[in-house]
Formats: structure tokens, C-alpha cells, sequence
């Protein structure tokens, strides 16, 4: 190859390899400008969920919240269900997350499971929407979201729980069994507490932020002589 030929080559191949270095960076802006689109409906949803409920929330309040069309939403999510599904599936990484951070805190097996109650608790009584949502209203979304997932053990919110039921069973601070039978035994009682608590307030006594806390600590003294070994 001559100086002539070998010099547009070099040429050539360098303003390919720059056009397409242009259009990957234009591409990856295009990505990141999606991103930050959907990000921003989805923080505008969440905020007014918390606010409206379901039954208040609407795409069309959403797109004016945030200075879009109905149409631009539609570009992201397919409908209603669909971005709450969105919603709530970042409910539902904070809720594991807020689980997982109980259990690791604790190494004693009876204080990780009080752990795991408490957090359960407080995640219900600070996101009352959510935890509708996703435990009453739609419940079948949970198993939706694992899925999509791929949850391994350890890493959803039941798994943590059976978890720590299993290391209590093997370190002989609560009887044997089944534990799937008790990490539901726990988890339905937690669960219905907390159920009560987000739609009973106002209507039943002695369903007041106060009077929950201290029934919950009842029922974690009941279950301490109940799952004695």
C-alpha cells in the first residue's frame, strides 16, 4: 500500500470510528433523556398517590403535574395499572430493603424477629397507601414483582422472614417445625395488625398509633411463650 492510499485509509477509518463514537454518545443521551423523562413521571405519581389514593389518582393529573400531555405518559406506561404497578414496586424494594436492614442488625435469633416485626410495622404506618396497595388491594402484584425479579434467598421479604425463623429453630430459641407454618404464624399476625391499624383508626377504639405499638408488643410476648422450645 502507497503513502497515498495508506493515508485515506488512516483518514477513513478515523471519521468512521468518530461518526460512530457521535452516535453512540447521541444514542446514550436519547437513553439517559428517556430515564430522567420516566423518573420524573414516576416521582410525580408517587407523590400523588401518597397524596390521593388510587381512587383519586388519575394519568392525566400526573402529565399536568409535571407540564407533560396524557400522551407523553403513554409513551412510558400503558395505563393506570400499569405506572402504579411502577409505584409500587419501589414501595416494595424499600419495604425488603427496610427489612433486610432489621436483620442484619441483629445477631440474637428472638431480637431479629421482633426486628422484622417492627420494621414491617413501620413501614405500614408510614406508608399507609403503599402498604394498601400492595398487601390489600393488589396483592397478587407482590408475586408480579418477584418474578420479574428474579428473587434468590434472602432477598425477598418472606424469604427474610423464613430465614430468620430457620436460624431460631436451629439455634433452639423457638421450637421446631414446620417453618414455613410458622413464618406465616408470625407473618399473618404482624400482617393483620398492621392491616387493622391503616383501616380501622377513627371507626374502632384502641386503633390509635399508641395503642398499635403496644398491642404489637403483646403479641410478640404471646408468640415468645407460644414458640418456646
Amino acid at each position: 500500500m502507497d503513502n497515498a492510499v495508506q493515508y485515506i485509509y488512516v483518514v477513513s477509518n478515523q471519521t468512521l470510528t468518530r461518526q460512530a463514537r457521535i452516535k453512540q454518545r447521541s444514542a446514550e443521551r436519547r437513553e439517559r433523556s428517556r430515564q430522567e423523562t420516566r423518573q420524573a413521571i414516576l416521582e410525580a405519581a408517587t407523590r400523588m398517590f401518597e397524596r390521593e389514593g388510587y381512587e383519586g389518582f388519575s394519568l392525566r393529573q400526573v402529565a399536568e403535574n409535571i407540564g407533560y400531555t396524557p400522551t407523553t405518559i403513554y409513551l412510558y406506561f400503558k395505563d393506570k395499572d400499569d405506572l402504579l404497578f411502577a409505584v409500587c414496586s419501589q414501595g416494595f424494594a424499600e419495604f425488603t430493603q427496610a427489612l433486610q436492614t432489621a436483620y442484619a442488625a441483629h445477631s440474637d435469633p428472638l431480637e431479629r424477629l421482633r426486628a422484622l416485626g417492627w420494621a414491617y410495622l413501620e413501614f405500614g404506618l408510614s406508608h399507609p397507601l403503599h402498604y394498601q396497595m400492595m398487601f390489600m388491594q393488589r396483592a397478587e402484584w407482590a408475586t408480579r414483582v418477584f418474578d420479574a425479579r428474579g428473587q434468590t434467598e434472602g432477598s425477598s421479604s418472606y424469604l427474610i422472614l423464613m430465614n430468620a425463623v430457620v436460624e431460631a429453630m436451629k439455634a433452639g430459641r423457638i421450637r421446631l417445625g414446620d417453618p414455613t407454618e410458622t413464618t406465616n404464624l408470625i407473618w399473618s399476625g404482624i400482617h393483620g395488625i398492621v392491616s387493622l391499624a391503616l383501616s380501622m383508626k377513627g371507626i374502632v377504639p384502641k386503633w390509635e398509633e399508641s395503642e398499635v405499638r403496644r398491642l404489637v408488643e403483646d403479641y410478640f410476648q404471646m408468640l415468645d411463650k407460644g414458640l418456646q422450645p
